[in-house]
């Protein structure tokens, strides 16, 4: 039996791919197969197609020295040294298309070059029998990557906010069918079993592969992150992270692991040694923690240097492979619906975007005029103040816009707002700055509080200040569910009470239509947000209201 793992190389990467193998690989070998298929215009025709395969073999390298000697010494055995694994890539021009099967660790280098999307429009197009592993992106969650197993399980689900990244299944295949077996493995690559050892076979496996994506329809739903191809594109979404990470550094994460082939490749299993020019120093683990301190002991500017640093990942004691970064970044652009994920950009399919709209439409909204925000009132609020309290001794020695400006920040416009809520409605209370001790450290309980309904608050335009809100919610309604809030208050619902900085949505059965926000994070944790509030045995309830002048 053999295993063939088969990558279809972008088509502007197939000079670089080949100038990468003419440097570390040596051409051992190059063939020339015609094989007759369907002629790609005419189903009811055949054709002579040519496929060039090309034979490379990695250079060799030292002897491995294995880190367990000890115990062979210790035994009075002498102590055993290996030669690395060997690795191989065989190239496959079909005309204007360039396929790659992998062997060995070759697989680590291929993966910057393959067409990522290529796999996945295979899988949509399968019968599946037997799902056996997916591993699952959730994108702006506390699990933002995910590894499930199943013993018996024949659909293949994802659930709003999730995305594919990797697939172990059996598949429903024809009786007489005997290209390869039918348990196979999609990711960044396809990898299934033959017994037909020969490159015939091999062609005719690319052959079906695409056939099937031309041909059959699309059975099943996956949502699945689409790959930017266009360089000029990938260039400007780079710019607008570095923006993002010079504004809100925190908007970039490290994945607990990353997908390379079908092979999944867990980050807590390694050393890992980040290196910048002749800088380098070695971590136990990735994260940005790390990686800000990386670059503040060794002076390096964040915005214009983060993407230079490369990363040198140690198994038992020897470098295995080093990588960039950007490769173990996670990141997701709101404005261009984007993200960064194993070195490569994607943009969310209609799929997933469709799985997430139809969840978000199932949070209810609220929303009464009364209640928006207006800054003429808090401008006049903060000259009331500045009159009472301009005589206050900590505002002594200070002039008049000095302690007019203090006085602004005193009251800023979440706390005039809240209190200025609960003057309209008394049936609200306002538990504003109202701090909890769980555990070491302290929570915000919530800002507003009504018979059984707590309230967080926030202003803003933006996934970045609005998610705060999101996260202090369900911090506070974890630590409430769990006992852990000394407060006589009964929880039933749970509100998020957006003030808007924006235009006013359009709306939807009367209400504001909530998926019209372009908040793509946001949204992501919102939906996350209505899971866990649910699953808690609460309702979640979302307030909208606008920030006016």
């Amino acid at each position: 039996m053999a295993v063939v793992n088969v990558y279809k190389i972008i088509r502007d990467r197939h000079e670089v791919l080949k100038a990468y193998l003419d440097k570390e690989y040596v051409v051992k070998g190059k063939k020339e197969l015609n094989r007759k298929h369907l002629n790609s215009t005419n189903k009811e025709e055949l054709e002579e197609v040519s496929y060039i395969m090309t034979l490379y073999i990695g250079r060799g390298t030292d002897p491995k020295t294995l880190t367990w000697n000890w115990i062979l010494s210790a035994f009075g055995t002498q102590e055993v040294t290996i030669d690395r694994a060997p690795k191989a890539i065989v190239l496959i021009e079909v005309g204007n298309l360039l396929y790659a099967i992998t062997f060995g660790h070759s697989y680590y280098k291929i993966d910057q070059f393959s067409d990522k999307e290529w796999a996945f429009n295979f899988a949509r197009r399968l019968n599946y029998l037997n799902v056996r592993t997916l591993a699952i992106t959730n994108p702006n969650s506390k699990r933002n990557r995910t590894v499930n197993t199943y013993l018996d399980y024949e659909n293949l689900d994802l659930g709003s906010g999730e995305a594919l990244t990797k697939l172990k299944a059996k598949i429903l295949l024809p009786e007489d069918f005997n290209l390869f077996s039918n348990t196979l493995e999609i990711g960044n690559s396809i990898r299934l079993t033959t017994k037909k050892e020969n490159l015939e076979n091999i062609a005719d496996i690319v052959n079906y592969i695409e056939n099937t994506i031309t041909y059959n329809q699309e059975i099943v739903k996956i949502p699945y992150f689409k790959l930017v191809k266009d360089e000029v594109e990938i260039n400007k979404l780079k710019e607008l992270m570095k923006n993002d990470i010079e504004t809100d550094p925190m908007m970039i994460d490290f994945s607990e692991y990353q997908i390379h082939a079908t092979r999944i490749v867990f980050s807590d299993n390694h050393e890992y040694e980040l290196k910048y020019r002749e800088k380098r120093k070695k971590y136990d683990g990735i994260n940005y923690a790390t990686v800000k301190s990386f670059i503040e002991e060794f002076k390096l500017n964040e915005r214009n240097d983060l993407l230079d640093i490369n990363v040198v990942v140690w198994v038992d004691g020897k470098s295995e492979y080093t990588t960039s970064i950007e490769n173990l970044i996670f990141y997701t652009n709101d404005n261009s619906n984007s993200l960064l994920s194993d070195g490569s950009w994607y943009v969310y399919n209609e799929d997933y975007l469709q799985y997430l709209n139809d969840s978000i439409s199932e949070i209810p909204v609220e929303y009464e005029e009364k209640f928006n925000y207006s800054k003429k009132l808090h401008e006049q609020f903060v000259e009331k103040k500045f009159q009472e309290e301009r005589q206050d001794s900590n505002y002594k020695g200070l002039k008049p816009d000095e302690i007019r400006k203090k006085i602004k920040q005193k009251y800023y416009k979440e706390r005039y707002y809240n209190d200025w809520l609960v003057e309209q409605d008394k049936s609200y209370a306002n538990f504003d700055r109202d701090l909890q001790a769980i555990g070491k450290h302290k929570v915000e309980v919530m800002d507003i509080y009504r018979s059984n309904e707590m309230f967080a608050v926030k202003f803003g335009s933006t996934s970045s200040k609005l998610c705060y809100a999101v996260d202090q919610s369900l911090e506070a309604i974890r630590a409430y569910h769990r006992g852990e809030i000394v407060k006589d208050i009964v929880i039933e619902n749970v509100y998020l009470w957006l003030v808007l900085e924006r235009k006013e949505l359009p709306l939807l059965n009367g209400k504001p239509d909530i998926n019209q926000l372009n908040l793509l994070i946001l949204k992501n944790k919102l939906d996350q947000w209505k899971k866990e509030v649910r699953l808690l045995g609460y309702r979640p309830v979302i307030k909208i209201n606008y920030s006016r002048e």
